[in-house]
């Protein structure tokens, strides 16, 4: 053990003998007692079916439910909507989760899509068989005529882009990563 983790380590204990109570801090000196280790667990199974169950008994409003989770860091926010089977994405905010959480529970009137229609057409690309059906849709939907739309929904893709590039090159790298990431999709599944 270096120097550094036996410094941590009596720090720890420090502060836990500092904790105790007097009438068990007595007995600990006195022989009576005695320090357990005990692993701490990350999020588990039964706390999320809990939260679940909390969720859909008592929150009514989107506002309640991000008072529930509002204690929840972001990574335990992910491993919840990973366990009630929610689409995350690298790039999603506590915020967003709050609202793919509450939509999922159905708590409020509007859907996903509704909230976000670029998520909504992300969805959507990700179905696409192959690179004419992804242009032919994207040419067709009117939510990306512009460079900025495109812009945030190559965002919500995950599709590096700069402000640099032209619409058209924009657009291009849109399907062509749609299409990239169907085909390394099907890599994967076929090695498997």
């Amino acid at each position: 053990m270096s120097k550094q983790e036996t410094i941590i380590v009596l720090n720890r204990l420090m502060k836990f003998i500092e904790s105790l109570p007097s009438n068990q801090y007595d007995t600990f000196i006195n022989g009576g007692g005695k320090i357990q280790f005990i692993e701490a667990k990350p999020k588990s199974h039964l706390q999320f079916e809990k939260l679940r169950d909390k969720i859909q008994r008592e929150a009514e409003k989107e506002e309640y439910v991000e008072s529930l989770l509002k204690k929840y860091s972001k990574k335990d926010l992910v491993s919840f909507c990973e366990y009630i089977n929610i689409t995350t994405g690298k790039r999603d905010t506590k915020e967003i989760l709050y609202k793919k959480i509450s939509c999922f529970f159905s708590m409020m009137e509007r859907r996903v899509h509704e909230i976000d229609p670029l998520e909504r057409i992300a969805s959507i690309l990700r179905e696409f068989e192959n690179v004419k059906e992804v242009r032919e849709y994207l040419l067709r939907e009117e939510t990306v005529k512009k460079k900025t739309d495109l812009m945030s929904l190559a965002k919500c893709l995950e599709v590096h882009v700069t402000q640099k590039q032209t619409k058209q090159e924009i657009f291009d790298r849109i399907v062509e990563s749609v299409e990239g990431s169907r085909m390394k999709g099907k890599a994967i599944r076929e090695k498997v």
